[in-house]
């Protein structure tokens, strides 16, 4: 997968309007390099793991690699766990640095981080989490753990379910617990912007992808349907 970025000098110079330029894709959020006028950069992605996981999750499909799609849309809802947790202990006043020492407990073992996402979303609001159904775990593990290969169909229903999954909880936390899920996003910066070190000239931008916080809170939750249409994906 490959993300559009904009130099900041660039669009300063058109008047809020930069050149736009590709670059491949890093788990850290950070890109460095020159643009195509020549202007040094730095800059920091401020979207969060699941949804750049789910964005790669629809470029293996447009590419037709399904199996991959299948595990990519896993890391996404994984991730997803992972962040709904830190909300929660946000909620609980638990020290990010801290919660940072106790993740590493758990941070290989996926069904531990379920489990965890599980009680704590009971405990907070009284009810079960939406999960995967039995369809879709056995088709995730199928391909994950047996090396299955999945069609286009099933990656498409696989990566609507998962779509609910995290829509749902999402939606679920921002409705009770907003100011944690601000606090989230902002740590998540923070830990960006630490590695960025002290080299200027540095910014953040937010990338264009179906699952996005920052643009949801503001425009709502597109379907997933919608999401197919926008990247040219037949259902």
């Amino acid at each position: 997968m490959r993300i559009n970025l904009i130099c900041p000098t660039c669009a300063k110079a058109a008047g809020g309007v930069g050149t736009w330029f590709i670059d491949t894709i890093r788990a850290d959020g950070l890109y460095t390099g020159k643009c195509p006028n020549g202007h040094d950069l730095l800059i920091g992605t401020q979207t969060l793991s699941h949804e750049m996981l789910f964005e790669i999750a629809l470029n293996a499909i447009i590419d037709g690699y399904n199996r991959e799609a299948v595990s990519s849309f896993t890391a996404s809802m994984e991730r997803y766990f992972e962040f709904a947790i830190r909300v929660f202990a946000s909620k609980s006043g638990v020290n990010a640095n801290l919660f940072t020492e106790a993740w590493r407990i758990v941070s290989n073992q996926s069904e531990r981080q379920l489990g965890a996402y599980v009680f704590l979303y009971l405990t907070e609001f009284g009810m079960p989490p939406k999960l995967l159904g039995e369809k879709m775990t056995k088709l995730r593990n199928g391909v994950v753990h047996k090396g299955s290969l999945p069609e286009r169909n099933d990656a498409i229903e696989f990566g609507n379910a998962v779509h609910e999954v995290i829509q749902e909880g999402v939606r679920q936390l921002r409705s009770t617990l907003v100011d944690q899920v601000n606090k989230a996003i902002g740590e998540n910066v923070s830990r960006i912007a630490e590695k960025m070190g002290t080299t200027y000239p540095r910014s953040f931008q937010v990338t264009s992808t179906a699952l996005n916080i920052i643009d949801d809170m503001s425009t709502g939750y597109k379907p997933f349907a919608q999401i197919l249409r926008e990247r040219g994906i037949p259902m």
